[in-house]
């Protein structure tokens, strides 16, 4: 299950929230929120700051309004 949720994140073409993953993974989201931490702590995801411009939001002109921010945490897979 891990392993799907890299594959999830990296194969969606923009943010996805934990609700949107926890639907597509067909799992429910205090299970989710368990394994994205588990992920985290293995170095497979991190935990983008809300003050830094994570790599998916390069080049984009919706400074405001913009519906990472109003996501809550923010997530990104580590490339090894």
């Amino acid at each position: 299950m891990l392993s799907r949720i890299i594959e999830e994140l990296e194969k969606a073409r923009g943010p996805l929230n934990l609700d949107e993953l926890s639907r597509r993974l067909g799992v429910q989201r205090s299970a989710l929120d368990g394994m994205i931490e588990t992920l985290v702590r293995k170095g497979r995801l991190r935990e983008v700051e809300l003050g830094e411009a994570p790599p998916m939001c390069a080049g984009c002109a919706e400074r405001s309004g913009c519906p990472v921010v109003g996501m809550g945490k923010v997530y990104e897979v580590v490339r090894t």
